[in-house]
């Protein structure tokens, strides 16, 4: 059998070409979404007489395909924030991408903002939220946003017993894809108390206040409200401090797809023999 030289190469050359498609990555058409937000306010804690050594801070960051920035600051860390103008509005709170499904006023964009206060009651806030649409142009691989607040405040009984914490809080959190990809976002709220020697004697984490969710499966968004009350254990004389700590994380990424590879047919092109 003898294979015509010039029709061998077109058609190893036609191969060769469609091998190179057939490995190179695509992304499938998705909108990937994320937000965790969450405030606390209105905190008090019974039984206390003095108090002192206040302290508060907060910190945020945005990420995009694997690099972005961070903001601190003792109450009120400036917002971070990458992708299209406008940007969300600092100590915006809310979703910068309303709907289901979302629907951003700005294409692409994730951040993270957070506040505290100067006084044990007042409102402490957290949000991170994430918008990823595949089909616009020099759309992210990846995207991330996260804050966190702490307050602490040491005070001492007034008399050896139980001591009660309450508060109000705001929660929401949803995660959504559509087409492929992955969304994950989380938020917490963590009560701690700790002795003069710095051991932990009271921790709290309720599912009530901490909540995290992955899409795929699609869920319905989650918004809770209300107040909390906690009962810690007895309190000997002394001096504690209460550490109140919250985080809000999101993270979305598309999934990647290949192009399929067509069959050795090769454009239809057939090999013509000869018997010799």
């Amino acid at each position: 059998m003898h294979i015509n030289g010039k029709l061998l190469t077109l058609v190893l050359g036609a191969a060769a070409a469609l091998a190179g498609v057939g490995v190179a990555p695509a992304l499938r058409a998705a909108v990937i979404y994320s937000i965790a937000t969450q405030t606390i306010s209105n905190v008090t804690i019974s039984s206390t007489g003095s108090t002192s050594n206040f302290s508060t801070f907060s910190q945020d960051s945005a990420i995009q395909n694997g690099s972005g920035i961070a903001n601190s600051d003792p109450l009120d860390a400036p917002q971070a924030y990458l992708g299209g103008a406008p940007a969300a509005p600092q100590n915006f709170y809310a979703r910068y991408a309303p709907g289901n499904p979302p629907v951003s006023p700005t294409g692409n964009f994730t951040r993270g903002d957070s506040i505290t206060s100067g006084t044990l009651a007042g409102a402490k806030s957290v949000v991170a939220e994430s918008y990823l649409n595949t089909t616009l142009a020099g759309a992210p691989s990846s995207e991330s946003g996260s804050a966190s607040q702490v307050t602490s405040q040491s005070f001492s009984p007034t008399q050896t017993g139980a001591a009660t914490i309450s508060y109000n809080f705001a929660n929401d959190l949803l995660v959504f894809t559509s087409g492929g990809g992955s969304a994950v976002g989380s938020y917490s709220f963590d009560v701690t108390i700790k002795d003069a020697a710095g051991n932990v004697v009271f921790d709290s984490a309720t599912s009530t206040t901490n909540l995290s969710l992955a899409a795929p499966p699609l869920g319905g968004e989650v918004i809770r409200t209300g107040t909390e009350t906690l009962t810690t254990p007895t309190l000997a004389a002394g001096t504690y401090t209460m550490i109140l700590s919250s985080t809000a994380q999101s993270s979305v990424s598309p999934e990647p797809s290949s192009f399929v590879l067509v069959g050795c047919g090769l454009l239809g092109l057939t090999v013509r023999r000869r018997r010799d």
